[in-house]
């Protein structure tokens, strides 16, 4: 799964016993950072699917304003 800042389409579906998330943005592709509702609801979908028996991979690529390893930690924070 992949955010793109509403740039191409989104897909949810599952197909595999793991999930890689790619997180680019979710206003400006690359250059906008997560609110703290946002990540909410991605630490949200993490959890279920991780509840679900699967391994979750996220990677945060939204870092021409520095705001990856940020919004990486705060999301860790929420998952525990």
């Amino acid at each position: 799964m992949t955010d793109t800042a509403g740039k191409f389409p989104y897909a949810e579906e599952v197909t595999a016993d793991f999930v890689y998330v790619r997180l680019h943005g979710p206003r400006e592709l690359y250059a906008s950072g997560y609110t703290d509702a946002e990540l909410d609801a991605w630490a949200a979908k993490i959890d279920l699917w991780r509840r679900g028996g699967r391994d979750v991979y996220v990677y945060f690529d939204n870092d021409a304003r520095v705001d990856a390893p940020f919004d990486a930690l705060r999301l860790r924070e929420r998952l525990g």
